[in-house]
């Protein structure tokens, strides 16, 4: 038996009370913010899940595109990644609208013409029992939605700014906001906003690590594949 002093009152508990940054959050991207994160993919979506949980650190998600993700370009997603949606509390929704995956079809290059594909191992999806989740094919941009659901219901109620390119950044030595960047509308207009931190999560080609002058570390390969 359960006595609540105030009287119950049934609501989705996925959405949490705002709080901080998140009490009449502004529309418009503001001039200075504690972190800025550039790219709204799945770093960018994610990073801006978890810091919707700090409220007091004023976060902003910039994105070039006008509007959310529609098609993917991974659709793949491993057990692992059903373990982080677990933490975020919508694996069995995406689990329950997606593909689940028991065993694949490699396709790789034909050593006799290079230019076709041919078939070679057919495994089993998991096969040493790696995790207790499934392996699933679902649109990328659906995994984008489930993350910005939960930055916008949690306390900060991060949303993505959409229309906005990063053009380059300069980091100063002083102020509290020492990270000025330049960012562009959909219409060519540009401004510059400072930041205390900024996350690049804008892809391979990332600009962000070009105004840091850094380069990718790794290997890349140019042929084709499939699964």
């Amino acid at each position: 038996m359960q006595f609540h002093h105030n009287g119950y009152v049934s609501e989705d508990p996925r959405v949490l009370p705002a709080q901080g940054y998140g009490v009449d959050r502004a529309e418009e991207l503001p001039d200075e913010m504690d972190v800025l994160i550039v790219g709204s993919g799945p770093a960018g979506m994610i990073a801006a899940a978890q810091l919707s949980m700090f409220p007091n650190v004023n976060t902003r998600l910039i994105e070039r595109r006008p509007h959310r993700l529609k098609l993917g370009q991974a659709d793949g997603i491993q057990s692992r990644s059903v373990e982080t949606f677990q933490a975020f509390g919508f694996a069995t929704e995406i689990t329950d609208e997606a593909y689940e995956i028991t065993e694949m079809s490699f396709w790789n290059k034909d050593p006799q013409n290079p230019d076709n594909i041919v078939r070679g191992a057919r495994p089993l999806d998991d096969e040493f029992g790696i995790s207790e989740f499934p392996h699933l094919i679902v649109n990328q941009a659906r995994v984008l939605d489930y993350f910005a659901r939960f930055a916008k219901q949690g306390p900060a109620r991060i949303t993505p700014d959409y229309g906005w390119a990063f053009i380059g950044l300069e980091v100063s030595e002083e102020g509290e906001y020492p990270v000025a960047v330049t960012v562009e509308d959909t219409e060519g207009n540009q401004r510059v906003v400072r930041a205390k931190y900024v996350v690049g999560c804008d892809g391979a080609h990332s600009e962000v690590r070009k105004s840091i002058g850094r380069t990718m570390t790794g290997d890349k390969a140019n042929h084709a594949w499939g699964v």
